[in-house]
């Protein structure tokens, strides 16, 4: 009788090319994985660059193409065993198994993090992650992050994923990629439970620091498309407002089973936002506040705009304030108001503050010294995450956004200020 020969299972990748996933088959083939292809991964930067349709199933794939290598290259060197890397590579496929529809959009509505509902399904789904020769307990500690290995896949600056997303995201979007990434992927270590970096791949990450930011301007706070995401995210609230929803569901819907049901929702506020936003009629800034330094060069085309400079602890205070996605009630309550002081329909009043702030501060990177004395890139380059924060501030905006009929109204200078006053009162 013959031998059975159990070919790879490949997938043909626009970053890594082609890679073998047989040995995770029973991971992925789970309605919790597959339902991840139904899931945008840039949420709504399609409406800007129509090419950014790749989902979190192709990222969580490519995450955990770069993870198994990674861990392969940490098991050669001793660094980690063979059931930390089976675990390593277990988790990575699992790490976005949480999102929620539309990604970071829906998840301020949810009454969970996307890592607290990924690590509840990764200890439902213990059966498949077992079935791949992954240790489930080990692959749950990484997700909770109670291991520090995780940081092989979730590091904010050279986790894997990350570096995934970044890469993944650029090429889909603005047509370019980190230089010298894949030779930086070759040179991270993990010593006594930190990521570092190999002396010679100093420049590369540092590299990867600047784009993440050139992709901050021009993807992930771009203005039309944080505006698209406020419109999408108020609608979801009205609906669940209405009881068409609830904040438990939006966990185990995909974009387009959303989609569906706000599309039919009928409460009003809703329905008016839904109309706009099917046809691309996205809000118009009319009042804009940013850092000081920062408002001479804004506005160059001399659009209806209010924009009016704050100083460093003023731009703190809004940022840090209540006044973000998670709470709706009071973000609500500051359009309600400003709709009141303008005489323009509350429907068509948004308020969109910067989204996920955190997430776009700049981290510090240890380089690796066999010595034992191992310096970071802050230490060596002070001006570096100097020069990545001022133009990280630059970017940074809390905007007033109307329809285009009402722009003018919204951006006259004198009601703009009593706007101004009305917020920060509102923030305390």
């Amino acid at each position: 009788m013959a031998q059975k020969i159990y070919t790879p299972k490949v997938i043909a990748d626009p970053v890594y090319g082609i890679f073998d996933i047989r040995p995770m088959l029973p991971m992925v083939e789970t309605e919790e994985f597959q339902s991840l292809g139904e899931k945008k991964q840039l949420g709504l930067a399609h409406f800007i660059f129509p090419s950014a349709t790749h989902t979190r199933k192709a990222h969580s794939l490519g995450a955990y193409n770069a993870t198994k290598e990674l861990a392969d290259l940490w098991l050669g060197l001793g660094l980690i065993n063979g059931s930390q890397a089976k675990a390593l590579s277990a988790y990575a496929l699992y790490h976005d198994i949480g999102h929620p529809a539309f990604s970071h959009v829906t998840e301020e509505l949810c009454a969970k993090d996307n890592d607290e509902m990924g690590a509840e399904l990764i200890e439902k789904l213990a059966g498949p992650i077992e079935a791949t020769g992954a240790d489930p307990e080990a692959v749950l500690k990484l997700a909770r992050h109670e291991d520090p290995l995780y940081l092989a896949v979730h590091d904010k600056n050279i986790g894997m994923e990350k570096l995934d997303y970044l890469e993944r995201d650029g090429l889909n979007t603005i047509l370019s990629r980190p230089a010298g990434i894949d030779y930086l992927r070759k040179h991270i270590y993990f010593v006594n439970g930190e990521l570092m970096i190999d002396e010679k791949v100093v420049d590369n990450a540092i590299e990867v620091q600047n784009f993440y930011l050139k992709m901050y301007k021009n993807v992930y706070l771009r203005k039309a498309s944080v505006i698209a995401q406020r419109m999408l995210q108020k609608t979801v609230y009205h609906s669940i407002l209405s009881g068409e929803l609830s904040a438990d569901d939006l966990g185990g819907l995909t974009d387009g089973e959303l989609i569906g049901i706000v599309r039919t929702s009928e409460n009003p506020v809703a329905q008016t936002l839904y109309d706009h936003f099917k046809r691309r009629d996205l809000f118009r800034e009319a009042i804009t506040l940013r850092h000081k330094d920062f408002v001479d060069s804004y506005n160059p085309t001399g659009k209806s705009i209010a924009v009016i400079g704050l100083d460093t602890k003023e731009m703190e205070k809004l940022i840090d304030s209540k006044l973000n996605p998670k709470n709706q009630k009071d973000m609500e309550s500051l359009e309600q108001r400003i709709a009141e002081l303008s005489g323009i329909p509350f429907e068509e009043i948004l308020a969109v503050p910067v989204f996920n702030a955190w997430r776009f501060k700049s981290r510090d990177i240890k380089v690796y010294s066999e010595h034992g004395d191992h310096l970071s890139l802050m230490e060596r380059f002070p001006a570096h995450f100097k020069n990545l924060e001022e133009i990280s501030r630059s970017y940074a905006a809390f905007r007033i956004c109307t329809t285009e009929k009402h722009r003018d109204k919204l951006s006259d200078k004198t009601l703009a200020k009593k706007v101004l006053d009305l917020l920060f009162a509102s923030v305390g």
